[in-house]
């Protein structure tokens, strides 16, 4: 490209000369031709490097999309039904739901709403007043094989400790935090058998131990 431009250059260098010998004007239609002669070769070579370039810069971005792949979908979160019991909500989503056999007098019963979701993973969730009127205990149900969730689920506010404690023989995480109102909140969490077991709770992490080891 080099050794050309310098032969063009020359050439139109030339060419300048000659006309300036000659007494030619810029506007002559031959000196035009002329010069038109020299410079249409040198666009068209200018152009297609130009196009080489452009496709040279857009091979990388086309082969990483090609290995790439499209963007995995995100685990859209279902409609959250409501039940009427926690059998209605078995039937409809075709679970079986674990219950304490250890349940304290200071909650009550039955559970004051039951509610689940299809999609991404069947959940259910079960929430308890306390014998005060307080949200006393959630146990939530999430009906997933995978290790990790399919979806987050809220720890408590300003979680200021984590355990490792043993659930009935299953390794589980107890979070010690707060909630909304700043009321102390613990939560309990494991998995097993192809189920996420999320307990939450106003009462104190040995309480909530004993409930979650006397899921069945």
């Amino acid at each position: 490209m080099g050794d050309r431009g310098d032969r063009v250059r020359g050439r139109v260098g030339l060419l300048a000369r000659h006309c300036q010998g000659e007494g030619l004007s810029a506007r002559d239609p031959g000196l035009l031709r002329q010069v038109l002669g020299i410079i249409a070769p040198l666009a068209g070579t200018v152009l297609v490097m130009a196009v080489a370039l452009r496709l040279l810069n857009g091979v990388p971005a086309f082969v990483e999309n090609l290995v790439a792949g499209p963007p995995p979908p995100q685990n859209a979160l279902d409609e959250r039904l409501s039940y009427p019991s926690i059998e209605a909500a078995e039937k409809e989503l075709g679970v079986k739901v674990a219950l304490p056999s250890y349940f304290p007098s200071y909650l009550m019963w039955p559970p004051s709403s039951v509610r689940g979701q299809k999609q991404p993973a069947r959940v259910v969730s079960i929430l308890f007043q306390s014998s005060t009127g307080q949200q006393g205990l959630q146990i939530r149900e999430i009906f997933w094989q995978g290790y990790d969730l399919p979806f987050p689920v809220p720890e408590p506010l300003d979680v200021v400790q984590r355990a490792d404690v043993d659930v009935d023989g299953v390794a589980g995480q107890l979070l010690a935090g707060s909630g909304q109102d700043s009321m102390p909140v613990n939560q309990l969490r494991w998995h097993f058998g192809g189920i996420h077991y999320i307990l939450t709770t106003i009462y104190p992490p040995d309480e909530l131990l004993k409930i979650a080891r006397s899921m069945r």
